[in-house]
């Protein structure tokens, strides 16, 4: 009888885990829906206002600014997760205050350091105001992205999406399109109106973390701490992992304005945007799923972890499959919403290969955040190190003779490498696989109705293909509502 006992217990405790990751995830998609769907609108901004080879300027520019604040955050945000998320399970309030110091402070004078590295290097730069510009921000891009982070390892969810996802991306879209209507867009007004809401951005995630802290820090009586040696011997394998993380995702665009010009980079990331709804879409569920399997890990919960990682990867495919497949289908219909100078045959042969990757990715989940919050940054580090020089090596050697097909080629290449490596350490050293039966559903459902039967009609016209997806779509949202407490 008490084996009973305990049994109900466990599973009770386990699906109240997939309840709260079910909350957070929610808030997060939520959220998610508006920063993806902000990100597309900022590329049709920029695409409309400006010219190709300006707003190719425009994409390089802010691509500097991700992949220079990848560098200056040294991989503070995952290892503020892990901590604090760690730390508040087991009662240990007392050495967050350790843990925020020795993640936010180097963050801060690194990040200083960057911004002025940029300003010095930005005559190097095919458009040095806008490095310039994007320099004096980064301290604040980077402030915030830990802020935030820490705020999550508490397991609130709020913070992130109401700042980041909600304030900032709504703040960029006013002042994107106030300068687009007011007909005074140029590279410089369009940069300055994109990077500007870091710094409000950043103030608030202060404000908030520091009110959190406070109130959980008079909550614990006796001293504690964390040692750096612990906290950097976690986070320093997730810096460099975070470093060429955002470079699988935004190197490309640099190296295509560098080796075929500005007028290329802005088609490839035109027919690239696509991608960000469902980066978006794993990155809110991976930020809910974080914290809570560090728990899981640390109490020595391998099965709760497992459904984490299984139910979850079902939301993803859910939310994921259908744009991609969509995407894909009406390639030439996305691609002319940006411009006519954009629809031609390699803007979508782009299209075209990245889909297939990125509907791989999204059916291995969060493969990189499990493989984090096992510990295993190390194992991390290597895996997206090598997945980097996949595609440097492929970019270096494809975009000279085939430009904007060969970048495409090259990160599809590399974001297999990114995600199948991590899924067979996962599932051979802890057992933690994607494919549960909700996962298997999932994937079966979304290929037949968003693309077997698509592709069925497809023969007739791209009305009737329109017609098919939209059906299915309904479908899918019916399915959904209808399963709603079970996914």
């Amino acid at each position: 009888m008490a084996a009973l006992t305990s049994t109900a217990t466990a599973e009770e405790a386990g699906r109240e885990e997939l309840r709260g990751t079910a909350r957070g995830g929610l808030v997060n998609l939520v959220g998610a829906a508006v920063s993806g769907f902000g990100g597309l609108a900022v590329t049709w901004l920029a695409a409309v206002a400006l010219s190709p080879a300006e707003a190719g300027a425009f994409f390089a520019a802010t691509s500097v600014f991700l992949l220079a604040g990848a560098i200056a955050r040294l991989g503070t945000p995952t290892g503020l997760v892990y901590w604090v998320a760690r730390l508040h399970r087991n009662g240990r309030d007392g050495a967050v205050g350790s843990v925020l110091k020795l993640g936010l402070w180097p963050a801060a004078i690194v990040s200083m350091a960057a911004a002025f590295g940029l300003l010095l290097a930005a005559p190097m730069f095919q458009s040095p105001d806008l490095v310039r510009l994007i320099a004096v921000f980064l301290p604040a891009s980077v402030a915030m992205e830990a802020l935030l982070a820490a705020t999550r390892g508490y397991r609130l969810m709020g913070p992130s999406v109401l700042i980041d996802k909600f304030g900032r991306t709504v703040a960029q879209l006013v002042g994107l399109g106030a300068i687009a209507l007011a007909g005074t867009a140029s590279p410089f007004t369009i940069t300055f109106a994109w990077v500007l809401p870091y710094l409000p951005a950043a103030l608030a995630a202060a404000w908030y973390l520091a009110r959190r802290h406070r109130r959980s820090r008079t909550d614990q009586g006796f001293p504690d701490r964390v040692s750096a040696r612990a906290f950097w011997g976690f986070t320093a394998p997730r810096a460099a992992a975070g470093v060429a993380q955002l470079g699988l995702q935004r190197l490309d665009i640099i190296m295509v304005a560098a080796l075929a010009g500005l007028g290329p980079a802005a088609v490839y990331t035109v027919a690239t945007r696509f991608v960000i709804v469902g980066q978006m879409a794993s990155g809110a569920v991976g930020q809910s799923v974080q914290p809570r399997a560090a728990a899981a890990m640390a109490a020595g919960k391998p099965a709760s972890a497992r459904s984490l990682y299984q139910e979850s990867t079902a939301w993803i495919v859910a939310l994921t499959w259908p744009v991609y497949l969509g995407v894909g289908l009406l390639a030439d219909w996305y691609l002319r919403l940006f411009g006519g100078e954009y629809v031609g045959g390699d803007a979508r042969l782009v299209v075209w290969i990245l889909v297939p990757a990125m509907m791989i990715s999204s059916a291995c989940g969060v493969v990189d955040s499990m493989l984090a919050m096992a510990g295993k940054t190390s194992w991390q580090l290597i895996d997206v190190s090598i997945s980097l020089v996949v595609n440097v090596g492929l970019n270096l050697a494809l975009i000279p003779s085939m430009g904007v097909v060969g970048a495409a080629i090259a990160w599809s290449a590399a974001v297999l490498v990114n995600n199948l490596i991590p899924l067979v350490q996962l599932w051979r050293t802890f057992g933690l696989h994607p494919f549960g039966a909700l996962t298997r559903r999932a994937l079966s459902a979304a290929g037949l109705g968003f693309g077997v039967l698509p592709l069925a009609v497809a023969p007739l016209g791209p009305l009737w293909t329109t017609a098919a997806l939209a059906a299915a779509g309904l479908a899918w949202a019916v399915a959904l509502l209808r399963y709603r407490t079970r996914i």
